[in-house]
């Protein structure tokens, strides 16, 4: 029989002895494979969702309040932007406040906000699928807003105050009725906190009452409080950004707003990493006792196998092959194990809106060529740690090893 076959056959006799390192082994395995499959399809996901997506390509531009030579962002001004290099388009922003009363007496006050494709809101809950653009007389308020739930009024007529104009700091409020067509998440606050979404001609109409200007002049006049110009490309984002600003606008990239994300990225990375070595570090210390404690209780079988004529590096290349098959099924059983706790862990974060977008398959794992170098990473370094105890041992002389050490 050669060296392997009787790898083999050892391993199947001494099973019930290595079910701990291959437990050890594969449970360290499953839970990075899990970790790093789930980081690893976030970074894609990222990558092809974030990266080009419009939201990512915009620059916001603010109302020049600090610079009276540069003009109000109007519709020419809009026209102006979407003239330069690299421009797709121009998405305008109108807020005003306005008040909804509950039917339990509460005053909800919101922010008329006109609606940018390029930030739509997270909707949670809506009368119909295809929501934007908005309807006159229809609004999208966040799901709660100053404690007060809004999502059980989705569909129903509420009753709505806005401001009308009368004279220099003095407003007086007019009653209406707008129709409640859909909450979104109000962790999403890229608007405004209370921002509440309605169709740009009623927007622009309270708005202009509340200034006390003709609303047909008021876009000319007074104009948008916000402008968001969205860069055909993502890469061509900061040139973008330095043509607005060279026009005298105070401009800010969403790339610069949401620098958080990647350090969680690299956070996540980071963990990781960080896992990965501690499955190395659990495989070799547990290939190093496990084959230390076997190897001593072997003795006598290896004092035999050196009287018989098994010289040092065949016992050697022996004992290290039965710990690289400990470690390959350990592999194989942590892959399996992984499978199920990456499908599971997924679905859980499946569950949160902000989350799902980033887990999106049903078996996140790392690419093939990686998982095959992770599960090859595991089945070296066992046969690695196996290696110090296991040299000791096969160093033994025949005499010595038959005794009872």
């Amino acid at each position: 029989m050669n060296v392997l076959g009787l790898a083999l056959a050892n391993v199947r006799a001494l099973r019930r002895r290595l079910y701990g390192l291959v437990a050890l082994v594969a449970v360290a395995a499953a839970v990075c494979l899990a970790a790093l499959g789930i980081a690893g399809r976030a970074q894609g996901a990222t990558d092809s969702g974030v990266t080009q997506s419009s939201a990512n390509r915009s620059v916001t531009v603010d109302r020049p309040a600090d610079r009276p030579d540069t003009p109000q962002l109007t519709d020419r001004t809009a026209a102006r932007l979407a003239a330069l290099p690299h421009v797709a388009s121009v998405q305008h922003r109108a807020q005003v406040s306005f008040g909804v009363l509950t039917d339990a007496g509460d005053t909800v006050l919101l922010y008329a906000t006109t609606y940018r494709p390029a930030l739509p809101p997270p909707v949670t809950k809506s009368v119909r699928e295809d929501l934007f653009p908005l309807r006159p007389g229809e609004i999208v308020a966040p799901a709660v807003s100053q404690g007060v739930d809004l999502g059980a009024l989705v569909g129903k007529q509420v009753e709505i105050e806005t401001t009308r104009f009368v004279r220099p700091g003095e407003g007086t409020g007019v009653t209406g009725h707008a129709r409640l067509v859909g909450v979104y998440d109000p962790t999403w606050q890229l608007d405004n906190p209370d921002a509440a979404y309605a169709a740009d001609a009623t927007v622009i109409k309270w708005a202009a009452d509340r200034a006390g200007r003709p609303e047909k002049t008021y876009l000319s006049g007074i104009g948008y409080d916000q402008l968001t110009v969205v860069a055909d490309r993502a890469e061509n984002v900061p040139d973008v950004m330095r043509a607005v600003q060279d026009l005298g606008y105070p401009a800010v990239t969403l790339q610069q707003q949401l620098d958080a994300l990647p350090a969680v990225l690299e956070m996540i990375r980071t963990v990781g990493r960080v896992l990965l070595g501690v499955l190395a570090v659990l495989a070799f210390a547990g290939a190093i006792t496990v084959t230390g404690a076997l190897s001593r209780q072997r003795a006598q079988e290896i004092g035999v196998l050196k009287a018989v004529g098994f010289r040092t590096r065949a016992v050697l290349t022996m004992l290290v092959t039965e710990m690289a098959l400990v470690g390959a099924v350990a592999a194989l059983a942590g892959a399996a194990l992984g499978a199920l706790l990456a499908a599971g862990s997924a679905a859980v974060l499946r569950d949160s809106a902000d989350l799902a977008p980033y887990v999106e398959d049903r078996l996140p794992l790392p690419a093939p060529g990686t998982l095959l170098f992770l599960l090859g990473l595991t089945v070296l370094v066992v046969a690695i740690g196996s290696l110090a105890p296991a040299r000791k041992a096969a160093r033994m002389s025949p005499t010595e090893a038959m005794k009872d050490w």
